[in-house]
């Protein structure tokens, strides 16, 4: 049952519009790290570091800013043709259960945000070596650790939003409360109290390389985003398995 309604997902995101922000944000923070690592000081200061210095430049804007859009386009699309012309009644009139339903769209969100941080690390060693002219081996292992942080810190932005695209019939107002939550982020991030337990600043903590953790998060940020992004699943999950769908 669970693999028809994947296909059937599969068959309806293949050819839409879901893959342009897949790609485009990848390749746009990209673009901003290349032209900031382009400018005079700072391609001075990448001497010392020249990897580590041109991802954080990446990173900064990607993290903080783009990667919590995403998720929000994301699920936004993810429910957007259920939302249309009564297609929830439609699929929900199947004998197939719900909670299948909710599963299988948190999957390909969880696949799509995967997709866009491989695009992003492969993107910076390509860049770094073909544009920046960087001769030092690429740190795959510093590489690979933040991107995985990145995307595991990731599932409660996707499970709140998931939870709320799936609730509004609006395309626009959950991707609006999405750009008003994560403009906080830029300020609440540097806050050691109140970063780690802030959805939309939780990517930038796990994905800038620090410290000594495996995944570049403390204890507190990695039990926060364990302990939210259950509540926030198990949320979304009850509620849409529950409500009354009426369009």
């Amino acid at each position: 049952m669970m693999w028809r309604v994947v296909q059937s997902e599969w068959m309806k995101m293949r050819k839409s519009s879901i893959w342009f922000p897949v790609v485009l944000t990848p390749l746009l923070a990209i673009a901003i790290g290349f032209m900031a690592a382009s400018h005079g000081p700072l391609l001075h200061r990448m001497n010392a570091n020249p990897w580590n210095s041109y991802y954080f430049i990446v990173v900064a804007a990607y993290s903080l800013l783009m990667l919590p859009l995403l998720t929000g386009v994301l699920c936004s699309l993810m429910c957007r043709f259920e939302h249309l012309s009564g297609g929830w009644k439609q699929i929900l009139s199947f004998p197939i259960p719900r909670s299948t339903i909710y599963i299988v769209k948190f999957f390909y969100v969880l696949v799509f945000v995967a997709l866009a941080q491989v695009l992003m690390m492969f993107g910076v060693v390509a860049t770094g070596v073909s544009v920046l002219h960087i001769s030092t081996a690429a740190p795959w292992s510093m590489l690979f650790r933040s991107i995985l942080g990145g995307w595991l810190a990731c599932i409660p932005l996707i499970a709140l939003q998931l939870w709320v695209s799936t609730w509004w019939k609006s395309f626009g107002a959950p991707f609006a409360v999405n750009v008003i939550l994560t403009i906080p982020a830029v300020a609440v991030a540097h806050s050691s109290r109140f970063g780690p337990v802030y959805p939309w600043a939780q990517p930038m903590l796990a994905m800038m390389p620090s410290g000594h953790h495996f995944l570049y998060v403390t204890t507190k940020t990695a039990s926060t985003i364990i302990i939210s992004g259950m509540v926030l699943v198990a949320v979304g999950w009850t509620h849409f398995s529950r409500r009354d769908i009426t369009s």
